[in-house]
């Protein structure tokens, strides 16, 4: 029995039953059992995907890492003899 007729029920279906942990595989093989066309469900797949992605991006807090400047400086080289005779 076909309920979904449309992309937008296709992706609203998609995105319900991929958040609740469901294999894509699965809901893919269902639907072409139920007798809706490849490209319907491709569509309503991508666009479920897009959309959760978008979600989660939205919910993710940016986190501003504050920009940390290295220095680094080689200490002064004294020679063998400097070193012996202690000369600065």
């Amino acid at each position: 029995m076909r309920q979904i007729d449309s992309k937008k029920g296709m992706t609203a279906f998609f995105e319900k039953h991929l958040e609740n942990g469901q294999n894509a595989e699965e809901l893919y093989s269902v639907l072409l059992n139920q007798g809706y066309p490849k490209s319907i469900i491709n569509d309503g797949y991508n666009q479920a995907l897009i959309n959760i992605r978008q979600k989660k991006e939205a919910e993710t807090p940016k986190v501003e890492t504050p920009e940390i400047e290295i220095v680094t400086e080689t200490p002064e080289r004294k020679s063998f003899f400097q070193r012996i005779f202690k000369k600065n």
